[in-house]
């Protein structure tokens, strides 16, 4: 058996294994395709009231545009303090002969004031049988972020325009965190709610947050988990929850004050959440302030412009089903197998490559191997994190050693295809609920940008493609033009895993950039791979083939590692829908060869000439 078929054979079994591994991921993306637009409730009534609307008129005029939702929060006592809803609150010393504490009372005239006296002695415990103010034994300034009410006026407009729910309970003082829960149940007795999140710095009874997720189960009430939420508490809700979890993307106003994000880019981000990252809930905030020149009409045509967009991706305006409360994905004998095997053969190309003498069995000793991996990777929940952690950055070494076993550029598109199977494999085995839903992290994103670009120049230094051994390289004085480069390159690095999942860090122009690319291809190609990784490929390709810059080609090999890496770390993306993905990889090849075959003629065309009438030898 030849070294090339046994190894078109084992990539055809672990392509096919990985698509195996893949059908249940494939089909519950094919069906989950409803998204839900939200609006605050509160913020919708400023808006209306400061274009002279009637609320109840101005969601009405919502719907009809798109919007699913309300979201509906309860009131806490620094809201209640500033007259928002049917409560009042005071200091009990106000009163002549009073004890140290809070009244908190029902506004006399409330429409609603059986019930919210009613509900209110629930939220403190109060078994007073009466209907009046109650007194709590705290300073109202220890009350400021603790739930009083829930915002009645917004549940009753939600129910009237048949809108979904979203509540948003709010924590309470550390005595009462039982009660958060009990107050999510009567809601939802008298209201129907739709999905939850607590709101406040940390869930209501952390650490211990069983109370509000054993009532969400039994009630059936799923949690809307928000991206990027730094709220303590909130993975451990999450957690207890899951399966029945619908995610939600929202900007907060502060961030679209500090970071002057415009109404344009706020939609972009709503609609970029729901077609690259698997969101279904989205938020959709006014203006901040509700500024002078931002007036309803122009919130209800916005909510017009994202619901026709959402449209336009192909998705339903209704309410999203928790799909992975009835499909919930795990590992399967197809998924272990072919990331196993994909791990398996890296790691022994690899040392083979590295002069280790090539095993006569390989078969054999293939096939037992894979089979033990895949085995322990199924019962051992560690060895499937270390593995997984270790495979990216071993396709990532492989399909870029590939790509440069000659300087003609000619493996461009065998190495691709490799690196997409072993994309493959990998998201196959990991395309299970916890990862789906980031609600656990995959170890392997940093390490694939910091490990391939070590091996291959280790991989370099040993079998002399850099003309300097590692010795060599070591034991001489460095030159200033290998300090400015390598130190470039550090920099990247460093870059690039600092920027790694990091959406706070993007300037304006990529920004711009991105949307431009997504608005023209759909599926916009990651930056590394256009600008660095293939035309770094390209460029060292022709440099080799010349002849120029021996002591410096190495710089654009440890280039092109880094544009592997960007592919691999794509079906990393495991929230992200695989058709999304597999486009954005072909569109990062053929708009990555065409901008590294236009970095090249500059290079032949312009800076070569340049240089060689500056010094007649390149070396």
């Amino acid at each position: 058996m030849t070294r090339k078929f046994f190894t078109l054979t084992l990539l055809a079994l672990t392509f096919l294994f990985a698509c195996f591994g893949l059908y249940p991921r494939i089909r519950l993306e094919a069906r989950n395709n409803n998204a839900a637009i939200l609006a605050d409730y509160r913020e919708i009534t400023a808006l209306a009231k400061n274009s002279g609307l009637d609320v109840d008129e101005a969601i009405a005029r919502l719907k009809s545009a798109g919007l699913t939702g309300l979201m509906v929060s309860e009131l806490t006592a620094d809201n209640v303090t500033h007259g928002v809803g049917h409560a009042e609150i005071k200091s009990a010393g106000d009163n002549p002969g009073s004890t140290e504490g809070t009244l908190i009372a029902i506004k006399p005239f409330s429409e609603h004031k059986d019930l919210l006296n009613e509900w209110l002695r629930l939220r403190f415990g109060v078994d007073d049988g009466k209907r009046g103010p109650i007194l709590i034994n705290m300073p109202a300034n220890m009350l400021k972020n603790a739930g009083i009410i829930p915002d009645i006026d917004g549940l009753e407009s939600a129910k009237k325009a048949g809108l979904k729910i979203y509540y948003r309970p709010a924590p309470s003082p550390g005595h009462l965190s039982d009660k958060a829960a009990l107050m999510l149940r009567k809601v939802h007795e008298k209201y129907h709610i739709d999905v939850f999140t607590p709101s406040g710095e940390y869930v209501s009874g952390y650490p211990d947050v069983s109370a509000l997720a054993n009532t969400a189960k039994e009630l059936n009430i799923p949690i809307a988990k928000v991206e990027f939420s730094r709220q303590v508490g909130e993975p451990q809700l999450n957690s207890a929850i899951s399966p029945m979890i619908l995610s939600l993307h929202s900007v907060t106003n502060e961030e679209m004050t500090s970071r002057r994000i415009s109404r344009s880019e706020l939609r972009d981000r709503m609609i970029r959440a729901a077609v690259e990252r698997s969101v279904r809930l989205l938020l959709y905030r006014t203006a901040p302030m509700n500024t002078a020149n931002f007036k309803f009409a122009d919130y209800a045509q916005e909510v017009k412009s994202l619901a026709d967009a959402l449209k336009s991706h192909g998705f339903n305006l209704s309410w999203p089903e928790t799909v992975f409360a009835d499909s919930n994905l795990s590992h399967n004998v197809f998924s272990a197998l072919s990331m196993s095997a994909v791990l398996v053969f890296c790691v022994y190309s690899y040392l083979v490559r590295m002069g280790m003498k090539p095993a006569r069995n390989v078969a054999v000793i293939f096939a037992v191997s894979g089979v033990i991996l895949a085995f322990l990777m199924l019962k051992v929940s560690v060895i499937a994190r270390i593995a997984g952690a270790f495979t990216a950055p071993m396709i990532t070494v492989e399909g870029a050693l590939i790509a440069m076993d000659e300087a003609k550029n000619r493996r461009i598109i065998p190495a691709f295809l490799f690196i997409v199977t072993g994309g493959l494999a990998l998201a196959s085995f990991f395309s299970v609920t916890d990862f789906m839903m980031r609600m656990r992290t995959f170890s392997g994103v940093k390490l694939t940008l910091l490990l391939p670009p070590v091996l291959v120049l280790l991989h370099d230094l040993k079998n002399r493609i850099h003309p300097e051994s590692m010795i060599e390289f070591l034991s001489r004085p460095p030159l200033w033009g290998e300090i400015m480069l390598y130190g470039a390159l550090i920099g990247a690095i460093g870059f690039a895993v600092f920027r790694s999942d990091n959406v706070s860090n993007i300037s304006g122009f990529e920004t711009t950039l991105r949307v431009s690319l997504e608005h023209l291809l759909i599926a916009r190609p990651r930056t590394r791979e256009v600008l660095v990784g293939y035309p770094s490929l390209l460029l060292w390709g022709f440099l080799v083939r010349h002849g120029y810059f021996a002591r410096y080609r190495e710089i654009f090999r440890i280039g092109a590692v880094l544009g592997f890496s960007s592919v691999i770390n794509s079906f990393c993306h495991f929230h992200t829908p695989m058709m999304l993905i597999l486009l954005r990889e072909f569109n990062g090849l053929w708009t990555g060869i065409i901008a590294g075959l236009a970095v090249v003629c500059v290079i032949k065309f312009m800076v070569i000439p340049l240089l060689k009438l500056i010094r007649p030898v390149i070396s």
